[in-house]
């Protein structure tokens, strides 16, 4: 069971790499008539971090057998889920302001409601931000599992504390 919820963990993540680095925003600049295209890689740079400390979590996590580990690893994929929530709120709304750095420096105008004025033809690609927060969410179930199944074969110890492990005379 633990090998398929690691094995689900990293193809979420590499489905996730594959949907942020897909176009999420395009439009034309209309005075030059040049096209501008942004992708989630570009548009949010935390994704790469996340993703990165997300693969960590998947190898250390098959390592990890103490709770206050397993813990960690709980509260790290909690955290990097927190970093990459305004992804779901920008997909959902389908705004084009992640078009924002590359109409500034496209035209020079660096307000977006004067550079809402500039682009024409504006697209959001709500398939590949929404499907990317999809296999967030499968990620993050994934890597919560994977963190709190017990390897194949292990014993499960009862848990104990200083108090317990105390003589009793």
């Amino acid at each position: 069971m633990k090998r398929i919820v690691v094995l689900s963990q990293i193809l979420s993540l590499a489905m996730m790499w594959i949907f942020a680095s897909q176009t999420w925003a395009s439009g034309a600049v209309t005075d030059t008539a040049q096209t501008i295209q942004v992708s989630g890689l570009e548009a949010y740079p935390q994704i790469t971090i996340a993703l990165v400390v997300w693969l960590l979590v998947a190898f250390v996590g098959r390592y990890t057998k103490s709770l206050f580990g397993r813990f960690m690893l709980t509260c790290v994929s909690m955290l990097t889920v927190a970093i990459l929530s305004p992804i779901w709120f920008e997909s959902a709304a389908g705004s084009l302001t992640i078009l924002s750095p590359q109409i500034a420096k496209a035209t020079g105008v660096s307000d977006w409601p004067a550079q809402s004025q500039l682009i024409s033809n504006g697209t959001y690609n709500h398939l590949s931000a929404d499907l990317f927060v999809i296999f967030l969410i499968v990620g993050f179930i994934a890597s919560i599992t994977a963190s709190w199944i017990p390897a194949k074969g292990s014993k499960a110890t009862p848990l104990t504390t200083r108090i317990d492990n105390l003589p009793s005379w």
